[in-house]
């Protein structure tokens, strides 16, 4: 895993500047690891601008430069560099976040369930950026996107793409980034699939929240795990809440596990209103 983060770096030519892309919600400072605040304690010494911009985000912290040696900063920076690389890279580089390979995966187990013109999406996660295209003359797509770069980019692939009866969903207030299905803005049963792609940064203690949220808001769940970034989902909470697991291609990963929850097979052919 530490290899991946390092691919990206450099395929993102990331550096420690570019945590001024990242908000308070990405930071969350609130779920930092004393590594974590050991290394920017070391890391923020020769970097005013970040400096000021950290405490611009987080007024009330603590953290204050701790002197170190050149070489120690350098080691500190490149060590939050690799441990943010993902979130970096999807704020200073949507186009190369949305090429990663894993974003792509075999959308045939879906074709073969739903007819498109008959269903209505909410897509959330990993591979959105994607999977959406595939979604372009379904009776409907919600998208759920925490990262406002990212928005802004599927705005303009939207266009593009002319894809049809298309909604972004707005963020509460109370949701971060982190967790930004704790609340979805939709009513029960609103849409026929959900399809929830990896979340590196979603925390495990979330997930029970997360899928108690899909399913409310749809008659069916997929939860694909897509990113090898992420943690394998545990197993025994899936299948209590009714998950059965499955496989899924995945471009340049080969076969990853996917989650099904199939409640109700009909379908609306309902459009966005």
């Amino acid at each position: 895993m530490a290899a991946d983060r390092q691919a990206l770096v450099r395929l993102g030519h990331l550096c420690f500047d570019d945590f001024l892309f990242l908000s308070a919600e990405t930071l969350d400072i609130g779920h930092w690891t004393s590594d974590l605040a050991s290394d920017w304690a070391v890391a923020i010494n020769n970097a005013p601008d970040l400096f000021l911009h950290f405490h611009r985000l987080f007024p009330d912290s603590s953290f204050i430069p701790h002197p170190s040696s050149l070489s120690d900063i350098a080691s500190a920076q490149s060590r939050l560099v690799n441990a943010f690389a993902y979130e970096l890279l999807r704020a200073k580089a949507p186009p190369l976040y949305d090429a990663l390979p894993w974003q792509d995966w075999d959308f045939s187990i879906v074709t073969k369930r739903f007819r498109l013109w008959q269903t209505r999406f909410l897509l959330a996660g990993d591979g959105t950026t994607v999977a959406m295209c595939r979604c372009r003359k379904s009776a409907g797509v919600y998208v759920l996107e925490p990262c406002a770069t990212i928005v802004r980019y599927i705005e303009r692939k939207v266009a593009l793409e002319r894809i049809r009866r298309f909604r972004l969903l707005e963020l509460k207030a109370q949701a971060t980034s982190l967790n930004p299905l704790s609340e979805i803005p939709l009513p029960d049963n609103s849409v026929d699939l959900a399809i929830l792609g990896s979340c590196p940064d979603l925390a495990t203690d979330d997930w029970k929240l997360v899928t108690d949220e899909l399913i409310r808001v749809a008659a069916n769940v997929l939860l694909v795990e897509n990113n090898p970034l992420s943690p394998p989902l545990a197993e025994p909470p899936l299948t209590a809440a009714g998950f059965r697991p499955g496989t899924v291609d995945v471009s340049g990963l080969g076969p990853r596990r996917c989650w099904w929850l199939m409640n109700k097979l009909e379908v609306r052919n309902q459009k966005l209103d």
